[in-house]
């Protein structure tokens, strides 16, 4: 597991042990990612620079490359579900990076606004940005091919594919969410909620995908209902500000944590079946390990706590 951290350090943790690979900087580190073979790990943050790392012979990660994006504040970047691609956004720019040729083999414009998210489609043949006015998707195969716009009112803050690629979410900043079947267009729009929709997550779940939608104390969990041909909806509560979700990659339990400094654990993104006693400033940030076994959360004041299944209580402790 990679730990980036506010004040600029990366660390590696495995089966216990702490490597740190960078302390050197006084800016933050935002976003952190594997490639999918895991032989390669990025960095981006308040430096304006995309650092990678690749895993050497020895088992350990090296810097091999630094990419400079000027003065940008870069906080989003994804790899491609299959291939070594790294995407990642640079003011009103997306960046497509090659690990085999190391060049930059695309330049894509979003052109109205800064990028707010970027996701991959699990096939990898599709790329999508959230900024002012909606998604852009591009097709992997002729990136200057104009893309697709999914219009949102005002702005899209998160956008997901889910598991299978059928649908593709957006957050949106006036208190909307639009889902689309990319296949069976025009999209959905869910109103109503409180606040600005921040994050949208999918169950990984063929039969009966679920999405959950993050916005202020709450979060809400979308259903399709195959009877009556439409999204139903239930409100998850959590005390304070939600600031992250995540579904087990092997079930529909799905994590929340937030401002109130402990994680929920939703059964089918319904029931509350756990409670986890975490950090009393709260926390910013969570990750399933890809087994589903472990399940790790990063608190506000730089402390990182990893919670194991427990096959005796079954539950997480």
């Amino acid at each position: 597991m990679a730990i980036a951290s506010a004040g600029g350090e990366l660390a590696l943790w495995q089966e216990d042990t702490i490597d740190l690979l960078a302390s050197d900087t006084n800016y933050s580190l935002d976003c952190v990612g594997f490639s999918a073979d895991g032989q390669w790990l990025t960095t981006a943050g308040q430096a304006g620079e995309v650092k990678i790392w690749h895993l050497a012979t020895s088992a350990k990660f090296e810097l091999t490359t630094t990419l400079d994006g000027g003065t940008a504040w870069i906080d989003s970047l994804a790899w491609h579900p299959q291939k070594n691609l790294l995407a990642f956004a640079v003011n009103r720019q997306i960046k497509i990076w090659d690990a085999e040729t190391k060049e930059i083999i695309a330049s894509l414009n979003f052109d109205v606004s800064s990028v707010f998210s970027l996701a991959w489609h699990p096939q990898g043949n599709l790329l999508a940005a959230s900024g002012h006015g909606g998604v852009k998707v591009w097709q992997s195969s002729d990136w200057q091919e104009k893309p697709y716009l999914l219009e949102v009112p005002g702005a899209s803050l998160d956008c997901a594919w889910s598991f299978d690629g059928k649908y593709l979410a957006s957050g949106n900043l006036d208190r909307t969410i639009s889902i689309l079947r990319w296949d069976n267009p025009p999209p959905w729009l869910m109103q109503g909620f409180p606040g600005k929709v921040s994050q949208v997550a999918w169950s990984q779940d063929r039969l009966q995908p679920l999405l959950a939608a993050s916005c202020q104390e709450g979060i809400v969990v979308w259903q399709f209902n195959q009877t009556a041909k439409n999204w139903q909806s239930h409100i998850l509560p959590h005390q304070k500000t939600v600031r992250a979700i995540a579904f087990s990659p092997d079930s529909s339990l799905l994590a929340s944590t937030g401002d109130d400094g402990c994680i929920n654990l939703w059964q089918q993104g319904k029931k509350l079946v756990q409670t986890l006693k975490g950090v009393a400033q709260g926390f910013s940030s969570l990750t399933w390990h890809p087994t589903g076994t472990h399940l790790a959360a990063g608190g506000q004041n730089g402390e990182v706590i990893i919670y194991q299944q427990s096959f005796a209580s079954k539950g997480f402790g």
